[in-house]
């Protein structure tokens, strides 16, 4: 059985055995502090390279989707949690739209029941879905004309800027008595967009009564939360802002992993499910897709750089002199080894090994990950199973820009929020991915070490030596190169 285990593991095992060789050279080479704080500062980068990765490495394992705007749901997760953690006014204005739409689009297997049956003929289908799709998009322009997005968008700004108080930032959302019939014609939109993917007089298609049942129960809940988030969308802002500043940046960096989440099922659904047997469409759509939503965060936030502020628990004067004496500090720094360090970065990196251990979970123990293991190693063969391969498919959409929002979440207190923030991770996951192996969440996370280690001890060198940081840069790519060279499918990929 030992045997097997390490028969099975064998790369993992020589690789990190390789990273645990190296780490005793570099102890004893560059000294124990020196070194530990620049471990220290790989595993903090590392840990942000894998919760962009592991999302990008699923998507394309599973879907052979090059997700050229990955990157962008990273510094989409920055800016959502930043927005909630400083002024959520922005987001409660918006929610009740974006609940409204999403109980009209989810009508969809309704819809397409009632209206499968419709004698029309093929042209005419293509020329109602497009006239409908069209009136629906019509519609949402329509209900948010004359909505000050900008003002709401602004709060948050004016309270980071103005180092002010947030409550007394906190901009007039609009009046219910004007305000309600917005997601009324949101909830409209949804409807039409939902007949228009339903494809009126298709006979083609299969309806099934559960899911017909269960849309029902989606619909039903989502405008009951509609209409609640409407009634409270005015208190709700000041109502956070009194909350405690810990339990606010934990519900931000849910909420903003959720938005995420939100965001890459829509993205799935709506663009690249049409494109699943044209790979360049889809390469050109989520190139356009990140310009996009690049320049909507700067109209809505302008091109400017801002800084998320700590929360209370890592932000404390002072030193603690261990990881339990900060447990009641809560202070700025920590001591490790002799190390001063920031108390923050020590979370990113407890936040991602938590990640890595969750991500396991799923993929080991649960029947959504035993369905992706089997759709990475023969779609196929799942698809013959009668599994709903779509569904699976916008599920790990959904989990991987997650991922990618929660990471930036993660980033936004020590990394500068502006609408660049995720190129420069979008790259170097595409290194892990490559590296790791596609389609291999473990793959991901000795790739995110590697390069994270590899980044850190490459600024040392570069800064120690008088070197340019190019070099910091380089070392990702000569890794790269190097695993390609022994290994072309990367560490943990399948060979074709």
């Amino acid at each position: 059985m030992r045997q097997g285990f390490f028969r099975r593991n064998a790369t993992m095992v020589i690789v990190l055995g390789l990273i645990a060789v190296l780490g005793v050279i570099g102890w004893i080479t560059m000294g124990q502090q020196p070194f530990v704080r620049t471990a220290l500062s790989g595993l903090t980068i590392g840990a942000l390279y894998f919760m962009v990765a592991s999302g990008l490495t699923l998507i394309f394992g599973l879907m052979d989707v090059l997700n050229f705007a990955h990157g962008t749901m990273f510094m989409l997760g920055a800016y959502l949690g930043w927005q909630f953690y400083t002024n959520p006014t922005f987001l409660f204005g918006l929610f009740p739209l974006v609940l409204a739409l999403l109980a009209g689009l989810v009508t969809s297997p309704i819809l397409r029941g009632a209206f499968m049956h419709l004698k029309v003929s093929e042209k005419a289908q293509k020329t109602i879905q497009t006239a409908v799709a069209l009136t629906g998009i019509a519609v949402i322009v329509l209900a948010v004309r004359g909505l000050d997005i900008l003002g709401l968008a602004k709060t948050a700004m004016v309270a980071t800027m103005t180092m002010g108080n947030p409550l007394a930032e906190a901009s007039a959302q609009e009046p219910l008595a004007l305000f309600w019939f917005r997601p009324v014609l949101m909830f409209i939109a949804g409807l039409l967009l939902a007949t228009a993917s339903a494809r009126p007089g298709d006979q083609t298609q299969v309806v099934y009564a559960s899911d017909k049942r269960r849309a029902w129960i989606i619909t039903g809940s989502l405008l009951v939360l509609t209409v609640i988030a409407t009634v409270f969308r005015e208190s709700a802002p000041n109502a956070v802002l009194l909350w405690n500043g810990n339990l606010r940046f934990f519900a931000a960096l849910v909420v903003g992993a959720l938005c995420g989440a939100g965001l890459g099922a829509a993205v799935e659904v709506s663009l690249i499910r049409p494109l699943y047997i044209r790979p360049l469409y889809q390469v050109i759509v989520t190139l356009g897709l990140a310009y996009v939503l690049r320049e909507t965060i700067q109209v809505l936030w302008d091109p400017l750089a801002y800084q998320m502020t700590r929360p209370p628990m890592f932000s404390q004067p002072g030193k603690a002199e261990n990881i339990l004496a900060w447990f009641s500090g809560q202070n700025l720094t920590v001591d490790v080894l002799g190390v001063t360090f920031p108390s923050y970065r020590l979370f990113i990196i407890v936040l991602g090994v938590l990640m890595v251990i969750a991500l396991g979970l799923l993929m080991n123990y649960s029947r959504l990950g035993m369905i992706i293991r089997a759709g990475v190693q023969d779609r196929t063969m799942v698809e013959a199973l009668g599994i709903n391969v779509r569904r699976v498919f916008t599920i790990v959409f959904m989990l991987g820009a997650g991922l990618a929002a929660l990471g930036g979440i993660g980033a936004a207190p020590f990394i500068p929020v502006q609408p660049n923030m995720g190129d420069a991770f979008q790259l170097q996951a595409f290194i892990v991915v490559v590296i790791g192996g596609m389609g291999s969440y473990s793959g991901a996370a000795i790739g995110a070490l590697l390069l994270g280690l590899a980044r850190a001890f490459g600024d040392y060198l570069a800064l120690k030596y008088s070197l340019s940081p190019a070099i910091a840069e380089a070392s990702t790519v000569i890794i790269m190169a190097i695993v390609l060279l022994v290994r072309p499918a990367g560490l943990f990929g399948k060979k074709e």
